[in-house]
């Protein structure tokens, strides 16, 4: 059949939409480190031995087609739109339980459905088999070509495998008071492996009172340390301290600030991917289309 590709695809994604109705999201988490390295691992050297020994398998030959790229492109994009469209929100309620029929869909906590993750899975798996075939070229490597496939995957690698290692904490820092204690956003008590004290805070008004902008000193340790929205201080590799708000109902004398921790280790992976793409954009414009032949 012509469209069996497109109709295995569209099937795979209703199952997986009836697996989130029935048995909820992704668990998401169970996949950190270091189960995810390993997964990577066994799931790139499936891939290589799929592509080099078993190249006229008809899945092989799906995961190369042009084909491929055009519908798993698209269901990606169409499930992006629901991302930006629809307000996202983490489950916060059981499994397969409570919720109104969209919620229980998944249609708001997307990026961790059964859906998403498979077409992501799927056109992560397309971009590395292409990368391969790259790689293998006999005409010679087309660096461009290899440089934006691999980028755009390393980049797609970096937010599906590294989700499971993302942390986010929101801390509670006061004046005079070194604390440890920070908040998931389901609640539940995380303590810090450092302490966190404020030690001054400055707020620039306009001339309505709104304020316009707002920094924190902040000890970490001890250690002094400005933090100013939109710059963060690194912690350490893959841990960053944001200032996201403070007491706006005590003036002059604000007592605390709240501070949110990011931990995204896999970051760095994604801005190596971005810049890739980066270098492969201005190599076209410096140099033109690829010529074939």
């Amino acid at each position: 059949m012509k469209h069996l590709d497109i109709i295995g695809i569209a099937a795979g994604v209703f199952l997986l939409f009836a697996v989130q109705y029935i048995a909820g999201g992704f668990p998401v988490t169970f996949f950190s480190f270091p189960l995810n390295i390993i997964l990577v691992v066994l799931w790139l050297l499936a891939l290589w031995v799929l592509y080099k020994d078993y190249r006229q398998n008809r899945f092989c030959r799906f995961l190369l087609s042009l084909r491929t790229t055009a519908i798993t492109f698209v269901m990606f994009i169409l499930l992006c739109l629901i991302i930006g469209l629809v307000p996202q929100h983490p489950a916060m309620m059981p499994m397969g339980e409570g919720g109104t029929f969209w919620e229980r869909l998944g249609i708001h906590e997307m990026t961790t459905s059964w859906p998403f993750l498979f077409i992501l899975l799927l056109l992560q798996s397309h971009l590395a088999m292409i990368t391969f075939r790259g790689i293998r070229n006999r005409k010679g490597i087309r660096w461009r070509f290899l440089t934006s496939h691999l980028g755009l995957w390393l980049a797609l690698l970096g937010g599906f495998w590294g989700s499971a290692d993302t942390r986010m904490y929101r801390v509670p820092v006061y004046k005079e008071q070194p604390g440890r204690m920070a908040y998931a956003a389901d609640g539940r008590v995380h303590y810090l492996d450092y302490e966190l004290e404020l030690l001054r805070f400055e707020v620039d008004y306009y001339d309505n009172g709104m304020p316009r902008t707002y920094q924190a000193d902040v000890a970490v340790d001890g250690q002094e340390v400005i933090l100013k929205v939109n710059e963060p201080h690194s912690i350490r590799f893959g841990e960053d301290l944001y200032l996201t708000g403070y007491d706006m109902h005590a003036g002059d004398e604000v007592r605390y600030c709240v501070l949110q921790v990011v931990k995204q280790p896999w970051k760095y992976v994604q801005f190596t991917g971005i810049i890739m793409m980066l270098l492969s954009a201005v190599a076209l414009f410096v140099k033109g289309p690829i010529k074939r032949g």
